[in-house]
């Protein structure tokens, strides 16, 4: 059982100096915060950047993510009160909040004026819930906390999962669970965001927990949860990734992006299951059938590891799709595929999270979800393979990162003309792959490149991007939207050592 890292130094950094300063900068906050009062520890959970597998992680489909070094980091004082105090370091943005503490039968309820303290509460809710599920005597610690986060929020770099699993990590070890298990860590902060409305699937905070320096993380959901260290043949190779400064918000947005895409694929699944005359595991977050569900009734079960029989029952599924219209679904028309009343299908698919939209486009979410999945075992098969030159490589799969953007443009919708725009100029100038990464509508594109060509790819964005979209954008703002990362470390304790 692999348990989450103590540290007591900073060396898992590229720049361990200026993280020095980084943290001594949060300690001093911290005391200004709360005077005469002592860090015990600072606990911390990454960003991370979806390589390739956008969109299927909530159909079950394994995902190709790496933890990033930008970070989520938080200093904390223990006490023996019934609340937890929290600031911030960009205390303009996040203003400080008193939260209590819940009583073993009184669970935490959130603030209707959505702020940054309700990502905390979902964090206070699947810890408290962890401590009473292990009938442990442990009980929550009154705390005192001051965060620093370096992971820019709605840039699709997972900021709001990073939070949540360093806010979880610190409850936890504060209340005395000092040997906190990766698979639980991850476990217990998947559904984090639920509580705040977001249907999102698992991968943020499972790359979040189990990020390796040097390798990307391949994610599965089925049969078990679990995180595959992957390292890549190419010793030069690095991501670039470049925040598109056009904000993302998924608590926003939700109802026409993020959770009517969870919505349609659900309905989709129950509309395929049925054309297929299956019977479909009901899987998914809102109780129906998932895309990988369907796919086991019709092709047989698959326990994820075999890549060659992933590859074919996808290539199987991608062909069934064309049972769907390919013009959208009215809701009337989702009634007669279903069989079921408009108050069932109401009742079914519309009620947990709230959705808007004038057609269900099911075939393009279908579609894009086969695709997606395929490529990432495609993906796997090439680091399986390792093709003998490092070119070849960089090219095969820069290509499928490119496939991959273009379904995200024209199937999922979760580009757009600009983000689109950002691609190309990366792909003329020395990447060999660029997709949006995340969520989308928004927020960032990864960039598959070698160390060599970061100096000018970087200055090329910055000069046909940067400096024309956002003509005012400073030296400080440039170097947080531009990211060169290899794989990075992922949630750790670390000792308040560092600070001598």
């Amino acid at each position: 059982m692999s348990i989450v890292p103590h540290l007591e130094n900073l060396s898992f950094y590229s720049n361990e100096k200026a993280q020095k300063i980084r943290y001594t900068n949060l300690a001093s906050r911290f005391y200004e915060d709360f005077p005469s009062t002592e860090i015990e520890f600072f606990a911390r959970s990454p960003g991370r950047v979806n390589i390739i597998g956008d969109h299927i992680d909530y159909n079950f489909f394994p995902v190709f993510p790496m933890a990033i070094e930008v970070d989520v980091v938080v200093a904390v004082s223990t006490n023996d009160s019934n609340e937890i105090v929290i600031t911030n370091t960009k205390s303009d943005e996040f203003p400080r909040e008193t939260i209590q503490l819940p009583s073993s039968d009184n669970e935490v309820t959130m603030n209707p004026n959505h702020g940054w303290a309700n990502y905390f509460r979902c964090a206070l809710i699947v810890a408290h819930k962890f401590l009473l599920d292990t009938q442990t005597k442990i009980s929550l610690k009154g705390m005192k906390m001051c965060f620093d986060g370096t992971v820019p929020t709605g840039g699709g770099l997972s900021s709001s999962a990073a939070f949540c699993v360093a806010s979880t990590l610190a409850i936890l070890y504060a209340s005395g669970i000092t040997q906190l298990s990766k698979s639980d860590l991850t476990r217990i902060t998947v559904v984090s965001e639920h509580y705040i409305g977001l249907n999102n699937g698992g991968m943020d905070q499972c790359a979040s927990v189990n990020g390796m320096p040097g390798h990307a993380m391949a994610i599965h959901f089925k049969p078990e949860l679990k995180a595959l260290p992957c390292k890549f043949p190419v010793k030069s190779l690095t991501f670039l990734i470049t925040n598109s400064l056009q904000v993302s918000n998924k608590h926003d947005t939700a109802p026409i992006h993020y959770n009517l895409r969870v919505v349609e694929m659900a309905i989709a699944s129950d509309i395929l299951a049925k054309k297929l005359d299956v019977d479909a595991a009901k899987d998914s977050n809102l109780g129906t059938s998932s895309l990988r569900s369907v796919m086991e009734a019709y092709c047989g079960k698959w326990d994820g590891d075999d890549i060659d029989v992933g590859i074919s029952n996808i290539q199987q599924m991608i062909d069934a799709v064309e049972a769907l219209q390919r013009e959208g679904y009215t809701t009337d028309e989702v009634c007669r595929e279903l069989s079921i009343t408009q108050e069932e299908l109401n009742l079914r698919y519309f009620t947990k999270f709230p959705v808007k939209f004038d057609k269900l486009k099911l075939y393009q979410r279908s579609k894009h979800v086969y695709h997606e999945s395929l490529r990432v075992l495609l993906s796997l098969k090439l680091l399986q393979d390792r093709p003998t030159l490092e070119s070849q490589f960089l090219m095969q799969f820069g290509q499928l990162m490119n496939d991959s953007q273009e379904d995200l443009d024209k199937l999922n919708e979760s580009s757009n003309a600009k983000l689109n725009e950002i691609c190309s100029i990366a792909l003329q100038n020395g990447s060999f792959g660029s997709r949006v990464t995340g969520a989308g509508w928004g927020g960032s594109i990864v960039h598959l490149t070698t160390i060599d060509k970061v100096p000018t790819l970087t200055q090329v964005l910055t000069d046909l991007y940067y400096k024309r979209e956002f003509p005012a954008i400073n030296e400080l703002e440039l170097k947080e939207a531009i990211i060169d990362s290899q794989p990075a470390m992922g949630s750790c304790i670390v000792s308040t050592k560092i600070l001598q």
